[in-house]
Formats: structure tokens, C-alpha cells, sequence
């Protein structure tokens, strides 16, 4: 088994049912319109996949690989009688409406192998329709397809959205990414930044949009593609954001307004978002003027803006997290979850130093962040797994109990953060940390219970910072930690980032509220160093090295050799909890998951997991072959996403045509086989 697949966990063979019963391959060879798999030493017949010419090199294909011969997938969960892979000739066809005549018989699901290339096929309205001899029509979602250089997971468990234009009639729309196109509608702008070729407005910055040639259009519907902390404003007539970004326009939409007070500060909030255009159009003078400004205009997290339209019609909008069926009939489950800050994740979700979800909804941990998960398993269970979806370069430990209590815990930007947040006083969000420079600072208040005398404030934090702390509501503060003062260092650069733990017993004495207040300022105010705050947590106990230590168990450097930032390793990776869960008659076991790579940014994304015994069969798509490359070597450490995906059919009836979905010519379809036997649970089903 290659590198690639260590992580992916064993599969069924084939479809229960009949053991004996043999699976049909369908015939596709009158159908192939491509050359996919070029021979080597070959020319290639017709057009390649991509404008650089390149094909799947035949030299990759596994050296048992014979033409004319069944061949099992990698995984053995289907098998597939290909084309002439290793012969001059076509191999392949571009999925576009054919119809598929097949043996008539029923059967319990179909596997299709299938070929994004270059990039993947991303509509989710188009559907695969089965044809039964009764006369009854099936029609499953043919599912976006990754392309060749992505993972076969890609789309698993993340957040996937696309509209469907085609009953509309667009009067404007424009890219904000500093074109030509956006140039026509800019009328003003200050403070604006680029990131990754969208426009973003932060602090006292803004831009304004005049959209033009509206003459005689009285209803519309104006659109905007924008993320993070955003107010949206608009005016029919011209005013100066210059002098005042609130006279003479009204606003439309405040992200701090929609969302409750929540900072976005990972994209979580990224979607079109609409406005009836026709009591401004009735004004009738043709022209719209649109102001964006920061919503939170003293953090850094202002508008990031991608497309403006104008138009009439209505879009079909598609929004939805695509979650594989998953069989627990052989597990027993203990938690199963999205990591998209849901209700699900809620109860598991220990220690998040991390960031997101994002508009993925997915979390991810780069730098210094982490993210820990706690699970409390049942006092029988002595085995145990763990299978978690993730990507990039992730490292993840174990750790058993800590006989620590937590009584709070927050980290800067979560929704948690507002409960303890007393006074922000000029402090400002940065990624996953608060910090506070010069006459800035920040106060959390902590109400403990009532029954507490003994607690412990772990706080992480790092650079110049100053913390004290107060008894009560209204108790004076005393300076438990001025770091400049004690070490003589004026850090500037982090490095004394740590936890550092400071004993409330003091202050919980004579204290029947039990209410601790934590202010954190800056040791040298004029040189704009002060604290930087990751995370305070509130412990019964600070547990010793023996107790609160975690043991490596995971990391993607060492799988694949490489510092991996494009998801191409996002997979299905399981560890073993029964070491952790001996001699632990708690049964609590905790999993972290920080960043292999501190320096760059690409840590561990977190999309699934779940924790059980047995075994559990999550039904995704999988590579064909491990190791297959183009004719110009590519991908370099891992193997090309040839993919098979299975559907689900109703064997209780005949099939006798599938028939495939239009201009979906992206994908080249290789391979069909129909099982016998009951229909595996499909997870593309049109609901």
C-alpha cells in the first residue's frame, strides 16, 4: 500500500447480497470518444486532457495491470474492465447525455470510474437517471467530481455551495479584483487591500461602487459576494465618503446585525448575499451608489468583498454539506460529528486555540494554534478508534486523564469569548489572538461556582504583556505578572508565547460570588508590544508532567515526506485509542491536533470524526490505482485522482439504461460495473 492511503481504513469487498454472485462490466468501447491512458512511447489519438498536452501515462498503471482482464480497485471495494489502457486507441468518453444500454437485470449499485481533467466538475444540478423495466425512472445527483490533481475527498464533509444562472439575466456584474471591469463601477476608495486578488476594506477605510446604465429597469436584484465583518449602505445620489460614509445612505446589511455580535474573522460568513433593488430604482435616475465599510473598524477584519451583480430572474441556489453515507452496522459509535462548530461538536470540543469553521465549515490549527478534543468512552471499553477527515500538514497526539476540572475556557474571536469578555477597551482581534498595545487593554471576568475555594487561571499569552487580577465585581486589582519587569526582555517577537499559571485561591477567599476578574495590559506602552492572548482557561488544578502530557501518534510529514498546503492529502486517517485507554479507568482520552509546519500557515484542516469500536465503512469515492502520473511525471509524490464512486440501486426491480448527465464533458467516464446483491447506501441521492 502506498504512502497516499495509510490513513484510509479497510472497505467491504462488494455489495452484500449474494457472495458467490459475479459483477457485470458494462461495455463502453462503441462509446469512447477520448484517449485517456496514453501508451508508452505513444502519440496519443485526438486532443489531450489539458492545454499542456498531457495524458495519463500508462507506465504508471500497475504492473499486474493486463488489457481485457477485470481488475480490482486498490481498496478492493469494486472491480473494473477498462478500455485498451496500454494500446493505442480510445479508452474513454467525455460525459455529455449518452446513454448507457446495460444487462438487463436488478442490482444492488453500480461503480463508476471517473476523470476530472483539468480541473474538477463542480455542478451539483445535474443527475445520473436509472431506467428500470417497469417503467420507473431513478434520478440520482451525479456529485461534483475533483480534478485529477485533487484528492477523491475533496468535497467530503465541507461546506459546497454554487448557484445555477440560467434563468437569469445579469445587467451587471464585476470580479472585485482590481480589473478592468471593476474600474468602470469604482467611484472612490481608501484603505483597500488585495488578498489573493479580492478587495478588502479595513478600519477607517472604505469603497464605493456607482453602478451605472439603469435606465428604465424598475425591478432587480442586487447581489454581493462578501465575507468577514461588512456593512453594506447605499444611496441614490451621490455623497462623499470623504467627509461621512453614514449621510445620505442607508444601510443595507451589517454582519455584526445578521450574525449577533459574532466577529468573522476565517470567511465562515462568505456567501451572496441579496437586496431588492426596485424602491431605489423607482427613484429612476439610473444610477445606484454602494458603500462598503468595516463593520468592526478597529480589528482588522473588514469587508472582503468578490463579485457585485445586478440582475433580474432568480438564481437556483445550492448549499450543502456532502457527507458520505456512513455504515455503523459492525461499530458501536461513541461520537460521530462535523467539526462546524455545531451542536454535534459541541460537547467534544475541549481546547480551540485554532480558527474557524470557516466558510468551508471545517476548523483548522495553523502556527502555534491547536484544537483539542475530550472524550469520556464508557467504563467497558478497553479498544477504541479514532477516524478523522483531514488535510495538510497535521500532527496529532494523545493524552489520557488529567483529574483536571475545567470551570471555563475561551479563546479570542469564538463565541465563547463574548460570555467572558467584560471590557475590550481598544484591544484588537488578530487570527486566533487578542491583543493590547500602549493605553489598550482587555478584561475577562470569570464566575466560578459557588462551591469553589481552589482554582488555577491558565492563561497563554506572550510579548510584553502585564497581568493582574481582582476578587469580585469590584475588587481592586493586584499585579500578579509583569513580564518585562521580572526577565529585563522586551519581546517583540512572540517567542515567550507559553501558558502561564497563576493560582485564584487568594482571591476566591471571601469571595461568595465567586466572581475573578483578569485585566491584561501592556509592560511598555510606548513601543506597541503589549500582550498577545491566545487563550485563559479556569482549572481546579494544574496537572503534573505525568498527567497532562500527550504522546505523538500522527503526522503527515512523516507519511508523505513533504510540507503539504493543497489538501491533496485530505483523507480518512485512523488511530488506535486502546493505548491510552489502558490503566485509565476514567476512560477520558483527549486528542490535539497542531501544525507540522509553524512557520507557513498550513496546519492541520479538520472537516469529520468519530470515535467507536468495531468497524465503520464510510461509503466516498477512492482512488482506482494508487501512483498514477501524467505523461509529464505529475502529480511528484502522489498518485492522480482517478476515482471510483459508487451509487445506489433498487434491486428489487430491473435495470435496464442509465443515462448520464449533460455537458458534464469535464469528466471522462473509463469504466461501469453493476453488483449484485442489496443496494450499498448511496450518498448522492437527490432529496
Amino acid at each position: 500500500m502506498s504512502q497516499r492511503f495509510v490513513g484510509w481504513m479497510a472497505v467491504l469487498v462488494l455489495s452484500a447480497g449474494s457472495a458467490m454472485a459475479q459483477p457485470v462490466h458494462v461495455d463502453l468501447n462503441t462509446l469512447f470518444d477520448t484517449d485517456v491512458v496514453l501508451e508508452p512511447g505513444g502519440a496519443g489519438l485526438g486532443d489531450a486532457l489539458d492545454a499542456q498536452g498531457r495524458r495519463v501515462d500508462a507506465g504508471t498503471l500497475p504492473a499486474a495491470y493486463q488489457d481485457g482482464q477485470p481488475v480490482v480497485t486498490q481498496d478492493g471495494r469494486a472491480s473494473f474492465l477498462f478500455g485498451p489502457l496500454k494500446q493505442p486507441s480510445l479508452d474513454g468518453l467525455a460525459v455529455n447525455g449518452q446513454t448507457l444500454d446495460v444487462p438487463d437485470g436488478p442490482y444492488g449499485s453500480v461503480d463508476m470510474a471517473l476523470l476530472s481533467a483539468p480541473g474538477g466538475y463542480g455542478s451539483p444540478f445535474t443527475a445520473l437517471q436509472f431506467h428500470y423495466a417497469d417503467g420507473s425512472v431513478e434520478s440520482q445527483r451525479f456529485g461534483p467530481v475533483p480534478g485529477w490533481f485533487q484528492s477523491p475527498t475533496a468535497y467530503d464533509h465541507a461546506y459546497y455551495a454554487v448557484s445555477d444562472d440560467s434563468n437569469v439575466n445579469t445587467l451587471i456584474s464585476f470580479a472585485t479584483n482590481f480589473g478592468d471591469e471593476e474600474a468602470y463601477y469604482l467611484a472612490q476608495e481608501r484603505g483597500n487591500g488585495n488578498s489573493g486578488g479580492n478587495r478588502f476594506v479595513d478600519g477607517t477605510g472604505y469603497v464605493l461602487y456607482e453602478l451605472r446604465d439603469l435606465e428604465g429597469v424598475t425591478e432587480a436584484t442586487l447581489g454581493i459576494t462578501v465575507g468577514n465583518n461588512f456593512v453594506i449602505s447605499i444611496a441614490t445620489d451621490y455623497y462623499d465618503p470623504e467627509w461621512s460614509t453614514t449621510e445620505g445612505y442607508e444601510v443595507l446589511a451589517n454582519s455584526m446585525v445578521l450574525y449577533d455580535n459574532f466577529e468573522h474573522r476565517a470567511l465562515g460568513n462568505l456567501k451572496q448575499y441579496t437586496f431588492d433593488l426596485a424602491p431605489y430604482l423607482a427613484r429612476n435616475n439610473g444610477t445606484i451608489f454602494i458603500l462598503f465599510t468595516d463593520a468592526t473598524p478597529s480589528n482588522g477584519w473588514g469587508p472582503y468583498i468578490q463579485n457585485i451583480t445586478v440582475f433580474t430572474g432568480q438564481y437556483r441556489e445550492f448549499g450543502e454539506v456532502l457527507s458520505p453515507a456512513v455504515d455503523t452496522q459492525d461499530a458501536s459509535v461513541y461520537a460521530m460529528f462535523l467539526t462546524d462548530g455545531g451542536a454535534d461538536e459541541k460537547p467534544y470540543l475541549y481546547d480551540n486555540s485554532g480558527s474557524g469553521p470557516s466558510n468551508r465549515h471545517h476548523r483548522f490549527a495553523d502556527g502555534s494554534g491547536s484544537i483539542t478534543y475530550k472524550f469520556d468512552l464508557p467504563d467497558e471499553v478497553t479498544d477504541a478508534k479514532l477516524t478523522v477527515d483531514m488535510a495538510n500538514n497535521f500532527v496529532v497526539s494523545l493524552g489520557g486523564p488529567t483529574g483536571v476540572t475545567r470551570y471555563a475556557q475561551m479563546s479570542p474571536g469564538t463565541v465563547e469569548e463574548k460570555t467572558f469578555l467584560l471590557e475590550e477597551s481598544g484591544s484588537i482581534l488578530s487570527g486566533n489572538a487578542r491583543f493590547a498595545d500602549a493605553a489598550s487593554y482587555m478584561i475577562y471576568q470569570f464566575d466560578l461556582p459557588d462551591e469553589v475555594t481552589a482554582a488555577f487561571a491558565q492563561i497563554n499569552v506572550g510579548n510584553q504583556f502585564v497581568i493582574e487580577i481582582a476578587a469580585g465585581p469590584e475588587g481592586e486589582y493586584r499585579l500578579e505578572k509583569d513580564y518585562v519587569a521580572e526577565t529585563g526582555h522586551e519581546i517583540r517577537d512572540n517567542t515567550n508565547l507559553d501558558t502561564y499559571n497563576f493560582d485564584l485561591a487568594p482571591y476566591l477567599t471571601n469571595n461568595p460570588q465567586k466572581i475573578v476578574r483578569i485585566r491584561l495590559t501592556d509592560g511598555l506602552p510606548a513601543d506597541g508590544w503589549g500582550p498577545y492572548l491566545t487563550g485563559i482557561a479556569i482549572v481546579n488544578k494544574i496537572p503534573s508532567e505525568e498527567e497532562g502530557g500527550f504522546q505523538e501518534v500522527l503526522d503527515s510529514m512523516s507519511l508523505y515526506g513533504e510540507d503539504i498546503r493543497n489538501e491533496y492529502n485530505k483523507g480518512y486517517y485512523t488511530i488506535d485509542l486502546s493505548p491510552v485507554l489502558q490503566n485509565n479507568p476514567s476512560k477520558e482520552v483527549f486528542v490535539k491536533f497542531t501544525d507540522g509546519s509553524t512557520g507557513d500557515g498550513w496546519g492541520p484542516g479538520i472537516f469529520w470524526m468519530a470515535v467507536y469500536r468495531g468497524t465503520i465503512d464510510i461509503q466516498s469515492d477512492r482512488l482506482v490505482f494508487n501512483n498514477l502520473k501524467t505523461t509529464t511525471g505529475e502529480p511528484a509524490n502522489y498518485g492522480l485522482n482517478l476515482l471510483h464512486r459508487r451509487y445506489a440501486l433498487d434491486a428489487g426491480k430491473t435495470l435496464t439504461q442509465i443515462v448520464l448527465p449533460s455537458n458534464a464533458n469535464a469528466v471522462r467516464l473509463l469504466g461501469v460495473t453493476l453488483n449484485p446483491g442489496a443496494a450499498a447506501v448511496s450518498s448522492w441521492m437527490i432529496q
